[in-house]
């Protein structure tokens, strides 16, 4: 009976066995899968980082940097640029450069106050990229336009806020305008700009007392130079007319009347246009030239008074007059 008993025992301890080596196996495959998976997922993630790294390499890289209230564009590729193009502020777009190749530097003046400046680069097979960078003007911007020859704006700007504005012309007394609150950034002034050859001197002052001056020569408008002679013959009146603008047009009015008429003692009368009679008159347009002469006004016999206007492209005029006996 023991001996029976001991053999069931013996049985029962090798199926036993039997079943913990199993699952040892089964648990060592399944491990051995696991170790392998991992493998396999990090072997094609080193695939994709590489394949992504070369990716990336086949597109240009845009740097931007500030440098004296400039900003520096820096392109990098290993292909030709075909292009570089900037905008402000989302507003129009301007291109830079074409078709170069290798590190390109280009450098643009910044704007007055905070700005975005936005970037993108384009190579060869059209792949791009884009960069995009907030950027503040350092110290106190000022910008002098010339408005039609006629008036000058004056812009100034500064982030710190603005004290005053000033400005003068040529040696005319210095006026002064202030802002609206402390905390404003930017002052705007149109002025007239004088006849002739001016120069135009600004100053402003922010809010940590820093004084920034600019001067400019201006060119004002000047009004036409107009020259009325005759032939010696007495026959015709020459016109000579000059601008440094440019001519725009010119209008006569040529008189007529008896030289009694009009003279006493040799000496004209003083209500001498009141005696005289419109014979011919005509207006010519010009286009630009800065200087002509027109001889074909033709005299008659009598005494002949000839009254002259001419307009320049910017709208300044001048009116001459002059007489003659024939």
């Amino acid at each position: 009976m023991n001996q029976i008993l001991y053999t069931i025992q013996d049985e029962n301890s090798k199926k036993n066995l039997k079943k913990i080596l199993l699952f040892f196996v089964i648990a060592i495959i399944i491990f051995g899968i696991i170790l392998t998976g991992m493998g396999g997922y990090q072997l094609v993630s080193s695939i994709k980082r590489r394949n992504e790294a070369i990716e990336m390499a086949k597109i240009p890289v845009i740097g931007i940097s500030m440098e004296n209230n400039q900003a520096i564009i820096k392109v990098e590729h290993t292909k030709n640029i075909k292009s570089i193009i900037y905008r402000w502020n989302k507003g129009e777009e301007t291109t830079l450069s074409e078709n170069k190749s290798g590190t390109i530097t280009e450098k643009i003046d910044v704007l007055a106050g905070t700005n975005i400046l936005d970037v993108v680069a384009v190579d060869i097979e059209g792949k791009t990229a884009t960069a995009s960078k907030e950027i503040s003007y350092n110290g106190t911007y000022m910008n002098l336009s010339v408005v039609n020859n006629k008036q000058i704006k004056i812009t100034v700007t500064d982030i710190e806020g603005l004290q005053s504005l000033s400005y003068k012309w040529n040696s005319e007394e210095e006026k002064l305008e202030y802002p609206q609150s402390r905390s404003q950034q930017t002052m705007e002034i149109i002025s007239d700009i004088p006849i002739g050859l001016n120069t135009i001197s600004v100053t402003a002052i922010n809010n940590k007392n820093i004084t920034q001056t600019k001067e400019m020569s201006v060119q004002g408008i000047t009004k036409p130079t107009v020259k009325v002679n005759f032939k010696t013959d007495r026959t015709v009146f020459i016109v000579k007319l000059n601008d440094e603008q440019g001519l725009k047009s010119y209008s006569y009015k040529l008189y007529n009347a008896k030289v009694d008429d009009v003279a006493k003692d040799g000496k004209l009368i003083e209500n001498v246009k009141e005696k005289l009679t419109l014979i011919k008159s005509d207006e010519k347009t010009l286009n630009g030239e800065l200087s002509i002469t027109d001889n074909s006004i033709e005299l008659t016999e009598g005494f002949n008074y000839l009254e002259l206007t001419v307009k320049n492209i910017e709208g300044a005029e001048e009116t001459i007059s002059g007489w003659c006996v024939r």
